[in-house]
């Protein structure tokens, strides 16, 4: 009873301000499965049904959000104070903490963080830390709105905003972060980890997912919304007045890609379960047969022995050690997969699966919160353990490993597919 009286007492505290949003600036407040009026107005969010289905019927109000309490106008810096509005899931972050910067004239960052904790945050290690010493002020690029907190970047030679985030709160919550951002025009590609039905996206209330796990929808708006369960907010966002020149600037950031060798730019063939390495022969016979001028012949999880890594099924799979010298005939290459999740069972007639006891005796996986107790999961082989690419542990004991498999199966290179 004292729980539903505070529900109540909070939900009359708290009044969404619900002017006439268009329809296609609505951004959804209720993205998981389940919503009605009751559920969306204790979200503090705006409840009005539509016909289409695909239009968000519970959606932000204008006084979601953060403000901001204070900023420093140098290399700009602002601590934001959660607005009394309800939490979408519980756990919401009271204070939080910008930091922009202009890096290069045409470099932009800026990160959105818990300061009072320390939550994870991809390494950098690979990002170039250039000094900040741009010839333009931050305030030339980034506008900050004070309540509610939003973000506006323009290109400072017209002011023209290429990135907006003053449509829709930002919402920083204990294990759900989202921010909305309109963007300048409907023209949008790219975007790996799903189909592609056409060349340029369809930003038709459609929701398309990235780095499989996390999604965005797009939004007729047009906008783009990113959703994530943890971690932080940082952005790089870059100039240029032409896509060549985005590249570059790109690359002065992240550092430029090693030059590919030039047989893996050719035709490629790959395919699920072959059966058996006589079936992938016949398969390279019959292309040689018509002439097709392919460069490289993979072979999926199925080569291995019960699709455990570093492994290979010695009875479907027995030549496999000298497949690579019968492509090399005629000048072709191969590539075998692996796939970076172990399994914790033996091998066939209850071998020890050495590859996954030598990584337990490194502490090579990726534990639960305590630090110690590998998070188990589920991928091919069953019930498997996984690499923390992170720790030194595991990075010796994963080139121990590829030394130990390359001396048993030669290969041209690896085609790696991210499992977690």
């Amino acid at each position: 009873l004292l729980l539903l009286l505070f529900s109540y007492i909070s939900l009359i505290s708290f009044v969404p301000t619900c002017p006439n949003i268009p329809l296609g600036e609505r951004v959804d407040c209720f993205p998981d499965p389940g919503a009605s009026q009751a559920k969306c107005e204790a979200r503090g969010c705006c409840w009005s049904p539509r016909d289409e289905s695909n239009v968000p019927w519970c959606f932000f109000p204008t006084n979601h959000g953060y403000t901001v309490e204070s900023q420093d106008s140098s290399i700009l810096k602002a601590n934001l104070i959660r607005m009394d509005s309800p939490s979408l899931f519980s756990g919401e972050i009271k204070q939080l903490a910008l930091e922009a910067e202009m890096q290069t004239n045409n470099r932009l960052r800026f990160k959105i963080y818990d300061p009072n904790s320390n939550r994870f945050e991809v390494p950098h290690e690979h990002i170039s830390s250039l000094p900040s010493n741009p010839s333009i002020p931050i305030s030339s690029t980034l506008q900050v709105t004070q309540k509610p907190f939003g973000l506006t970047v323009r290109r400072r030679e017209n002011q023209k905003v290429v990135f907006d985030t003053t449509i829709a709160p930002l919402v920083f919550e204990d294990q759900y972060i989202q921010l909305s951002a309109r963007l300048p025009s409907h023209n949008i590609y790219g975007l790996g980890e799903h189909v592609h039905r056409q060349y340029r996206h369809d930003t038709n209330w459609k929701t398309w997912p990235i780095f499989t796990r996390d999604a965005f929808p797009n939004g007729p708006a047009p906008a783009v919304t990113y959703r994530t369960i943890g971690g932080l907010l940082d952005f790089y966002i870059v100039f240029g007045d032409t896509p060549e020149q985005v590249v570059q600037e790109f690359l002065e950031l992240t550092g430029r890609p090693v030059m590919p060798p030039y047989w893996s730019l050719g035709f490629q063939l790959s395919r699920w379960n072959y059966t058996n390495l006589d079936i992938v022969k016949e398969t390279v016979e019959r292309n040689r047969a018509v002439g097709l001028p392919y460069d490289v012949q993979y072979t999926d999880i199925d080569y291995m022995e019960n699709k455990k890594d570093f492994t290979y099924d010695k009875l479907n799979y027995t030549e496999l050690p000298r497949f690579a010298d019968y492509l090399h005939d005629r000048g072709q290459k191969y590539i075998l997969i692996l796939d970076p999740a172990i399994a914790t069972s033996k091998r066939v007639g209850d071998a020890p699966y050495e590859s996954y006891d030598r990584g337990t005796a490194k502490n090579a996986w990726v534990t639960e919160s305590d630090g110690k107790t590998p998070l188990i999961g589920e991928v091919w082989p069953g019930e498997t353990v996984f690499p923390d690419y992170t720790n030194p542990n595991c990075i010796d004991w994963w080139v121990d490993e590829y030394e130990r498999f390359s001396k048993e199966v030669k290969h041209d290179a690896l085609w790696i597919v991210s499992q977690l």
